[in-house]
This record gives structure tokens, sequence and C-alpha cells, in this order.
């Protein structure tokens, strides 16, 4: 009888890290402060929100509404409300709560199997700071107040997303010891890690941090 090697393989299921399920909350982080390009009477810019603490006002947010693709133009696009927000210096964070109307379950429930998890914020500057760098305009909001926080298919700062947990579940299966094994090679490894963080909206810096420590994708678990 042909001896038996047992093969590990992974499977990675993506939900939010911090969904409550019967508080219908879940944690957002709503601005990396990731630069935009905009466009002006003076032609292109790019456009930076600082997150120095004393730079944000916070006063307008907690409490604000959750929009549905920042539409507010009549109460069915509320989905619900931030009920704590934060700023950091290097992110904006909030929890949001969803209503239990019927109409805003499926979207919930989209939420929780990580479907939905890209997130914007709306806001309004009162003062801007300009400067230039490698010959383009900049603009940096150096006092701003957000307003509300909404659901997006695409948003604007690719790090603005529904804070999110990537789960390998390991399996086993058994092979005979004559068929060759397949090893996963450092470049397959890299290659994965970049593939979830693209499922899960991560930005570059989790990708850099995880390839520099030499893990594997099974190691991945936390992803924001």
């Amino acid at each position: 009888m042909a001896d038996t090697i047992e093969l590990l393989t992974r499977r990675a299921t993506l939900a939010p890290a911090t969904a409550d399920a019967e508080a219908r909350t879940v944690e957002v982080i709503w601005s990396t402060g990731a630069p935009v390009r905009r466009r002006d009477m003076d032609g292109q810019y790019i456009e930076r929100l600082s997150l120095a603490p004393e730079a944000v006002n916070l006063s307008r947010l907690e409490g604000a509404s959750v929009l549905d693709a920042h539409r507010q133009s009549a109460v069915r696009d509320v989905l619900g409300s931030v009920r704590s927000a934060a700023v950091d210096g290097k992110r904006g964070t909030a929890l949001i709560q969803f209503s239990a109307r019927p109409e805003v379950e499926p979207i919930w429930q989209d939420v929780q199997a990580g479907i939905l998890r890209h997130v914007s914020v709306g806001y309004s500057v009162e003062e801007w700071a300009e400067s230039t760098e490698h010959g383009a305009r900049v603009l940096t909001a150096e006092r701003w107040t957000p307003h509300e926080i909404s659901l997006v298919p695409t948003p604007a700062d690719p790090g603005a997303h529904i804070r999110m947990e990537t789960e390998m579940t390991d399996t086993i299966t058994r092979e005979a010891a004559d068929t060759a094994p397949t090893t996963e090679t450092r470049a397959e490894a890299n290659a994965e890690i970049r593939s979830i963080a693209r499922i899960a909206g991560l930005d570059q810096s989790w990708i850099d941090s995880q390839i520099d420590a030499g893990a594997d994708p099974d190691t991945a678990r936390r992803a924001a």
C-alpha cells in the first residue's frame, strides 16, 4: 500500500472584524487623508485632508446620518447614524449603527457578509493651505468639518472602508506519497497576500508589512 501524505489548503473568508449583529453596529475607517485629484477654476490640484486632531471638527459627525452614496433628499436615504467618531493623526474612525427598517436589512446583511465595505465622508472646509509638490498644486484642508458618512460603491479615499477581518481556514486532505507535492514559493505567497489585500480593500502599507515580515498568508488573519 502506498504511503499517504497530508496536504494543507487554505480558504480565505472576509467578514467585518467589528460587526455586532445584535446592536447592528460596525466600525469604519472614514478617512486616511489620502491625496485625491480635484479640479477648480485654476485647474487641477491635489487635495489632502489633515487628520491632526486639532484640524478636524467632529461636533457635526457624532450623531450624524449614515447615508446611501451621499444622497440626502429623503428619509429613505438614511441607513443609520454615527454613534462615535475619532481622529488620531493618521486616520478617522467611527462606530456606525444601521437602522432596523425592513428596507435597510438587505444592506446590513451585505455589510456583514463583506459585500458592501467601502465608505466615504461628506465634509466642508473652513481653512485651506496651498503648496506645491513636484510641480503640482496641493491644497490641504487644515480646518474642516465632516458632516456624514456614506456607503459607496467606490470611495475617493481607497483606505476608507468598513474594518475587515480575513479568516484563514485550514483543511487537511490525504494524497498518495508517489504524487508529486506542490510547494508554495515566496512569490506565490506574496501574490496571495496581495490578493487578500485587494479583496479586503487594504492599503499598500499593510501589504508591505506582511511581505517584509516574510509572513505566509495563514498568518495574515487580521487585515484591518
